[in-house]
């Protein structure tokens, strides 16, 4: 090979193992001699966990009004501008409205010309009466003289026939008078629908609130057909709102009404508001195949910093509990490497677990809880010697359906045998606690029985590691209740407060 050419390949070849041995140094090939591993912990604590459900929505005023015109014409004078403080009745703009002061004064003249005819038929009714009394009168004298021979019959019948042309008169006269009646109550109507027209000409403020729009300026024609035209809108009361939020179907069953809620806005980012729920509606939204029902939260706005269409970021507390025993949300997430862990079987955690609820409930001392331990070891051995195996691990104060079996059957024999398992553990854990602490005993008995009928509240099992003094890794089965974003409650034993529990891994780095 020419020198040169081994110069070249010899030059790459360098950088490339150095490369590969870097790639090595940077992955710690584990297990091979590669770089150690180390944990990062948290401490189980006390302290409050907040379910949260996040959303956001647009702020609104309590009640909002759109203020229309009923009329159509033009825009003589506007007496209302943006953000005009108006009262129930206050003037916010005028019509032209000569059209309609001369309907006014067309139905006016109906008017006076109906009565006017009124009056012609009341006189004519009076001529009538008179005329009927007249022609009484004399069929009154033609009935006494044809009795006397002294007038013919024709006179007789034409004076019946005049009295009886007068009766009809009146009846028709009457009648007109009815008429004449009828027709003033309709050119009142007509009178009033007029005057009212015209009074619709002056637009008015139908609540006390804040003009938030205005749509119109002077010189405008609005047009009034099938609906009428809005004008403005006005927002009463400025000193509470309410927020539309929008939550996703997955978190509506966590919200209810009173639930309290905090808030931002973008305007005053540095600013928390506070409100509460008083409405989950039913009505459904769904866009692109995500489904979510609106949320009415009212909040107070005392210094009215909170404008309509601002959208508020809102967060809503749907659970909370104080001073329950908590782990790092992220220890439930964290899964060590195979052969980094010193397992403890399910019996000794299970076992450990019942000791540390006795300590806890009963307040068992150093020597008593180790008598009760050594009692429970040895009725493991026995429990594992008439199996022919492995020793069972009971689930102490678990659920009987949740209980693991062994060899095919039940755990100490199915659910008598648990019975009379738990019962041995009561006769252990009586024979070595004092008479001051038989009532705390006894009421353990009775959580214990109520956790096993199935009182217990709604919690999921989880696994997670505790860094031990030894510095190496103990699983330790737990019950997890409310969480949120940053930490998990913890339900009944398995931890106690400042245990180191492991969040997640980390490399370090060899020199």
């Amino acid at each position: 090979m020419p020198k040169s050419l081994s110069h070249r390949l010899l030059t790459l070849a360098v950088p490339l193992v150095m490369a590969g041995a870097g790639l090595t140094w940077m992955l710690g090939w584990p297990g091979k001699g590669g770089d150690p591993i180390s944990y990062e912990t948290g401490e189980v604590s006390r302290g409050t966990i907040r379910k949260i459900v996040a959303t956001s929505g647009p702020v609104r005023a309590l009640v909002t009004v759109q203020v229309g015109s009923q009329l159509s014409g033009q825009i003589k004078e506007l007496k209302a501008d943006f953000n005009t403080e108006v009262k129930a009745g206050d003037v916010m703009a005028v019509l032209d409205n000569k059209t309609y002061v001369s309907k006014v004064a067309s139905a006016k003249a109906d008017l006076a010309m109906a009565q006017a005819q009124l009056v012609n038929q009341e006189a004519a009714l009076q001529k009538g009466t008179a005329v009927l009394r007249q022609a009484e009168r004399a069929t009154t004298r033609q009935q006494t003289l044809a009795s006397k021979g002294i007038t013919s019959s024709l006179a007789l019948d034409t004076a019946v026939r005049d009295t009886d042309v007068a009766k009809a008169e009146i009846a028709v006269t009457q009648a007109q008078i009815v008429n004449a009646k009828a027709q003033i109550a309709q050119r009142q109507a007509l009178l009033e629908q007029a005057q009212i027209d015209l009074d619709r000409a002056i637009i008015r403020s139908p609540i006390d609130g804040t003009v938030i729009s205005r749509t119109v300026d002077v010189g405008q024609t609005v047009a009034a057909s099938l609906q009428a035209p809005e004008l403005f809108k006005i927002a009463q009361d400025l000193h509470r709102i309410r927020i539309e939020a929008q939550v996703n179907e997955a978190d509506v069953g966590a919200v209810a009404e009173g639930n309290a809620v905090t808030f931002t806005v973008d305007a005053y980012p540095d600013r928390q508001f506070e409100g509460r729920i008083i409405q989950v509606r039913l009505a459904a939204t769904e866009l692109n195949n995500v489904v979510t029902y609106p949320v009415i939260i009212e909040a107070q706005n005392p210094d009215r910093k909170l404008f309509p269409g601002m959208t508020a970021n809102a967060q809503v507390e749907s659970a909370r509990k104080d001073g329950v025993l908590r782990i790092p949300a992220d220890a439930l997430r964290f899964k060590p490497r195979d052969g980094t862990i010193a397992v403890l079987s399910e019996a000794d955690q299970r076992r450990e677990q019942l000791l540390d609820r006795l300590v806890a409930d009963i307040a068992l001392t150093a020597e008593q809880r180790r008598k009760v331990s050594d009692e429970l070891k040895a009725m493991a051995e026995e429990t594992k010697a008439k199996s022919g195996g492995a020793p069972a691990a009971p689930s102490f104060g678990a659920p009987p359906q949740s209980r693991r079996s062994t060899s095919g059957g039940s755990a100490a024999g199915g659910a008598d045998g648990r019975g009379r398992y738990m019962e041995r553990i009561e006769r252990v854990v009586a024979s070595v606690i004092t008479d001051a602490q038989k009532p705390a005993f006894d009421k353990w008995k009775a959580g214990r029985e109520q956790r096993t009928g199935g009182g217990r509240s709604a919690a999921r099992a989880a696994t997670v590691y505790v860094m031990s003094a030894g510095g190496t890794l103990e699983s330790r089965s737990i019950r997890v209740g409310l969480t949120d974003d940053q930490y998990a409650e913890v339900i009944g034993p398995g931890l106690k407060e400042g245990d180191k529990i492991v969040v997640r891994t980390k490399m370090t780095v060899r020199k």
